[in-house]
């Protein structure tokens, strides 16, 4: 159909608010963002939706809909954000034919009275509701489902708003004092972290299930994270030994910290008695392959060279990064297969990061470890050139026989382990 043309030029403007009201999301809740688009020049509602948090592709999604069901714009205004891919915007203009303008996210006088208009407006949709729930369920479960929430959103400002909801739904509530806790340890405030995981630790205790991954058990090691953090490697091993006595499954795997603490820390008796005690706790357990490094320079130091070399190997094969970045040699390509991310090089330079020190600090291991490695070159060379095909394998080729040729090559990486280890 043949539409008038217009007498005015039509802008409309894209903006969005973070709004301070918890509504349910699934089985949690969340703090939502609302994206809405105005015409510039009334500052009337175009469309709007709620949303988990600021996202380039969902603004898009909005305008595209806004697009089918309101007609096109001579010109679109859209926030200028530094996270958000300009291309993005460029393509929308050349698919529809509509003047994109990215501007400064500030808000200029003239708008301000506009804006707040709208938000308010938008903000009184979901405040009845809100208030609601808060009445039905009561505050702590919605403060527990907030926190439920921070799995689901990207950005740290976001999860900050939702961990400050909840605490203010919930004061002290051991779930959002943990999720606040790690936050700050990741900015380098060790001693707010550690104020809020002892504070969690002590008022989750008596909620604690042997045997379950409870927020008393995260908060225990982060206590270990920051008292490690501090330099406090003492403090860091009881709370890692008292973190094995209330939690023998040990899902953080502090078990694999502990020993290499205290050889870290000089105590190198204590740490091969854990070593010892470890064995038969733990049979069948799985292979960390630093783990298995600190084992293998216990047993060197008790001069029982044979098994350790064996925990070498077996470090090696799990991690073929390890040896090389603590002899300072070259290392292979990151680019071979690996069978979990212990084996990838990452891992490698945090461990070096981390416990690197104790070879530093010990010529006869370094000298020791250089043998093993020197030795067991030419099978790591085999296995190498083995899990690179393994990678190369890997690629978006068509293959009829793509599971049974798979299977072949798992096979042959065993028997070859099998042979050396």
């Amino acid at each position: 159909m043949i539409q008038p043309l217009r007498a005015t030029r039509e802008t409309w403007r894209v903006d969005w608010f973070d709004v301070d009201l918890p509504i349910p999301f699934g089985s949690m809740f969340i703090l939502p963002t609302c994206i809405y688009v105005i015409h510039r020049h009334t500052g009337m509602l175009v469309g709007h939706e709620f949303i988990r948090e600021l996202d380039q592709r969902r603004a898009e999604v909005l305008i595209h809909r806004l697009f089918q069901e309101r007609g096109i714009p001579d010109e679109v205004q859209i926030p200028d954000l530094e996270e958000w891919d300009e291309s993005v915007w460029q393509g929308l203009s050349r698919e529809y034919h509509c003047e994109v303008q990215l501007v400064d996210n500030d808000r200029s006088e003239t708008d301000a009275p506009q804006q707040e208009a709208v938000r308010q407006r938008l903000d009184s949709m979901i405040a009845g509701s809100a208030q609601t729930l808060l009445a039905s369920l009561g505050p702590k479960i919605i403060a527990q489902g907030l926190v439920q929430a921070l799995r689901h959103v990207r950005s740290i400002d976001k999860k900050r708003a939702l961990l400050a909801k909840a605490l203010e739904l919930a004061e002290d509530l051991p779930e959002a004092l943990v999720e606040l806790a790690d936050l700050e340890l990741q900015d380098g405030d060790v001693d707010a972290a550690a104020e809020k995981f002892a504070k969690a630790a002590a008022d989750s205790a008596g909620f604690h299930t042997p045997g379950e991954s409870s927020c008393y058990i995260r908060a225990l090691h982060g206590q270990l994270l920051t008292a490690w953090q501090r330099g406090d490697l003492l403090q860091a091993v009881q709370m890692g030994e008292h973190l094995l006595q209330r939690n023998p499954v040990d899902h953080p795997g502090v078990r694999f910290l502990v020993p290499l603490l205290q050889l870290l820390s000089g105590q190198i008796d204590e740490a091969q008695d854990f070593f010892s005690w470890y064995q038969e706790t733990y049979p069948n357990d799985l292979e960390d392959p630093g783990f298995q490094f600190g084992w293998a320079l216990s047993l060197a130091d008790r001069d029982e060279e044979k098994a350790a070399v064996g925990k070498y190997r077996r470090g090696m094969i799990q991690n073929l990064y390890l040896a090389p970045l603590l002899l300072d040699v070259p290392e292979p390509a990151p680019d071979i297969w690996q069978h979990n991310d212990r084996g990838d090089i990452q891992y490698a330079v945090d461990f070096l990061n981390s416990f690197g020190a104790i070879w530093d600090r010990d010529a006869a291991a370094v000298r020791f470890l250089r043998e093993v490695y020197t030795e067991a070159t030419p099978f790591l060379d085999q296995l190498i050139a083995l899990r690179r095909k393994m990678a190369e394998f890997q690629d978006h080729r068509y293959e009829p026989k793509h599971r049974e040729n798979w299977q072949q090559l798992i096979e042959q990486e065993q028997t070859l382990v099998r042979s050396w280890a």
